[in-house]
């Protein structure tokens, strides 16, 4: 009771070395004036033990001056030599009918050991007034970053229905939008009809599978889309 993940816990990514992994999470944090505080957190696996626990019980990012409001959502690579990460960072807090509503997108900060995080600022811009941006997936391919995000607004229910987007960089820091080309849609109808986000990657011999939740943030169900591997690793 009291740290920053007492009201919750929610699985970023997991980032494999030899002696076992690390999980990056966001830590839920119950709050009076707002809905919640969100904040990142890190957790160790040895593999020769099997065993979990938290590497501090504070978080490795929080709020702070480059974080006013709130952080989570982590996406960390190593690459480089370096720990890189892509995460949601709160820009503000809107109340449509009285109900508190968080606006964040995508931010991007560098780490020589994973634990201590220079952020480097915004790496997805909004595209419009009140746009909410999040989950980001980024794989390295052919010199090139890929991200893929899930998307969506905030003022009633419907606009709340989130849309997977997706950007290109050359450098991981400076990203161009082509939601455009994501190549997937909610289907006509079913349980992936009102709305598709939180698309997770893997390849398997020839064939790219994104996993993606459903209606509801995936109330509905869970589901995956395949395509012809069009990643080369880098």
């Amino acid at each position: 009771p009291g740290t920053f993940d007492d009201s919750g816990v929610t699985l970023g990514c997991v980032v494999d070395f030899d002696q076992g992994a690390i999980l990056y999470y966001t830590g839920w944090k119950r709050r009076r004036v707002v809905s919640f505080e969100l904040s990142i957190g890190m957790i160790c696996w040895d593999r020769k033990t099997d065993t979990f626990r938290r590497r501090f019980n504070g978080p490795i990012i929080a709020q702070d001056p480059s974080h006013p409001l709130q952080v989570a959502g982590p996406f960390v690579m190593f690459d480089d030599g370096r720990y890189k990460m892509w995460y949601c960072s709160g820009t503000d807090w809107k109340f449509p009918e009285g109900r508190p509503e968080p606006l964040y997108t995508v931010h991007y900060a560098e780490s020589a050991d994973g634990v201590e995080w220079k952020p480097r600022g915004r790496a997805i811009d909004y595209q419009f007034d009140g746009e909410v941006v999040s989950a980001p997936w980024v794989i390295k391919s052919r010199g090139k970053y890929l991200m893929w995000y899930s998307t969506r607004g905030h003022e009633s229910q419907a606009a709340k229905n989130y849309a997977i987007g997706f950007a290109e960089s050359a450098d991981g820091v400076i990203w161009i939008r082509h939601d455009d080309q994501v190549g997937i849609s909610p289907s006509v109808s079913g349980w992936d009809s009102e709305m598709i986000c939180y698309p997770t990657f893997y390849t398997h011999q020839d064939k790219v599978y994104m996993v993606y939740s459903g209606n509801g943030v995936g109330r509905a169900g869970i589901g995956y889309a395949v395509a012809a591997n069009f990643l080369e690793r880098s």
